[in-house]
């Protein structure tokens, strides 16, 4: 009896080992998330923000469509293990090849025309070290391991090409859009390194906040629009210029290049909102100023006060994106300024994307992980706005529609779903909320979710979180609906 006993503790505590073994290369399923989920530390992710900066000189070349640059970037080991490795997001060699480019065809003007990054040096706290490229990713082999808690200092030299494209990053017309242009640190936490991806619709991006400062050259024809305070401009005997800015505790860093455009100042509240037009039809023009003002002091009074001392709309050849956003800079298509473009469909525009802002800029999130949290937020503040300020109606109400909001971009394979995932069923969650909880508890929580993770990255977990926290009553079975596969 003692021997079988023995025999079945031994079969049992195998088994219990293999299921181990068999979790940890598959990984866990899904699970409806609860209160109770312990939160994601933010002292454990790298890079952290509070210790974060890039310093980049960069000269652009807007006839040859080349911009060559440097970059500096510092930070800290705030993980809980030593650094062997380091990746970045090299984005544009997404555009490298027709095959795989996420532009349409219809934005290539005069035939596909390539677009790409390539780092040609590389050192680690002052020694040379290896790098591989990827495609959308840089491999960095460290030449010597970086402790917990110890400084790390990049140096990279590198090039890209900006391809004759209307495209977030592309030219067209004298008019160069220049978002996820550089290269940028990868995020590693407890589930290690997230790397971008390569998709047609979406945003693949996963960056947390830091501090920039950008030296650039440029020709003194063109006009530039950045994410950050433009700090000075030298005007030199060559005919080009130098500009100084400076950004903090911003998501990413985006520029904007135009010969003969105009820029247009108005304030909401004390923040400069600056019209980067090309100056076409001043009477859009100036609606859309007058609407962003109203946006920026709606969101300020509604979830808290805007980060930054100015906001740049920047107006430019786009096909695929109706809107962009990019910390303290936006780009719109040009489409949206043409005086027969739908009046309220642009409304709703301006103030979707002034609302990230506050959902992807201040708030961050992993976008390639949980594309709801951002975009349907975005969809529910600019609802609110129109509803509340501009008594419009806003057509296609979703409140009703139960979506899986647990899925991944990687999981969504059509344009249409990922619509119906991230835009319709994220909004349709905070509809839902509103009629669970009331407008004003609501508005509570979102004030609370913006001081709590204020240049810091979210998840759906720490959403849950404080939604439960300003709660009376269990949120498991509304959890539920939103967060199981159906």
């Amino acid at each position: 009896m003692r021997k079988s006993n023995t025999w079945l503790w031994l079969t049992l505590i195998v088994a219990l080992v293999c299921v181990v073994w068999i979790k940890g290369i598959y990984g866990t399923t899904k699970s409806v998330i609860t209160s109770q989920t312990a939160p994601l530390s933010e002292d454990n992710l790298f890079p952290a923000p509070h210790h974060t900066s890039y310093h980049m000189e960069l000269r652009l070349d807007p006839i040859k469509l080349e911009l060559h640059g440097r970059s500096v970037i510092t930070s800290r080991n705030t993980t809980d293990a030593e650094l062997t490795e380091l990746w970045l997001t090299t984005y544009p060699n997404v555009m490298k090849d027709r095959a795989t480019t996420p532009a349409p065809m219809s934005a290539y003007y005069s035939g596909f025309d390539p677009g790409w990054l390539t780092i040609s040096s590389v050192t680690v706290n002052g020694a040379t070290a290896a790098g591989e490229d990827l495609g959308i990713s840089y491999r960095i082999h460290l030449p010597e391991p970086i402790k917990v808690g110890e400084e790390v200092t990049l140096k990279l030299e590198w090039k890209a090409r900006i391809p004759q494209a209307a495209y977030r990053y592309g030219s067209k017309d004298g008019v160069i859009l220049m978002g996820n242009f550089y290269p940028v640190l990868n995020v590693k936490d407890d589930r290690g390194w997230h790397t971008s991806i390569n998709t047609k619709f979406g945003d693949p991006f996963y960056t947390q906040c830091a501090d920039y400062t950008v030296r650039l050259w440029v020709p003194e024809a063109y006009q530039i629009a950045a994410s950050g305070d433009i700090l000075s401009i030298e005007a030199e005997d060559t005919g080009w210029q130098t500009m100084l800015i400076k950004a903090e505790r911003v998501r990413d860093f985006a520029l904007a290049a135009a010969y003969n455009y105009k820029m247009y100042h108005v304030k909401a509240d004390d923040i400069n909102i600056v019209g980067f037009f090309n100056g076409r039809f001043p009477e859009v023009e100036k609606a859309v100023l007058e609407q962003a003002v109203a946006v920026v002091k709606f969101y300020n009074r509604t979830f808290g006060s805007y980060a930054r001392p100015q906001l740049f709309l920047v107006q430019g050849p786009m096909e695929g994106f109706q809107g962009m956003e990019y910390s303290g800079l936006i780009f719109f298509t040009d489409e949206v300024f043409n005086p027969r473009f739908n009046e309220q469909r642009r409304a709703y525009l301006v103030a979707h994307e002034i609302a990230h802002q506050w959902w992807y800029d201040m708030v961050g999130n992993n976008q390639l992980q949980e594309p709801w949290l951002d975009e349907g937020l975005a969809n529910w503040s600019a609802r609110k706005y129109l509803e509340e300020v501009e008594y419009r109606s806003v057509q296609g109400r979703s409140g009703k529609k139960l979506v899986n909001l647990e899925q991944a971009l990687t999981e969504i394979h059509s344009k249409d779903t990922y619509l119906d995932t991230a835009y319709q069923g994220g909004e349709s969650f905070w509809l839902q909320l509103e009629e669970e909880l009331g407008e004003g508890q609501v508005l509570k929580i979102l004030r609370s979710y913006l001081a709590t993770y204020k240049f810091k990255t979210a998840t759906t977990e720490d959403l849950c979180r404080i939604i439960s926290q300003h709660s009376r009553t269990s949120m498991e079975s509304f959890f539920e609906k939103w967060f199981k596969t159906h």
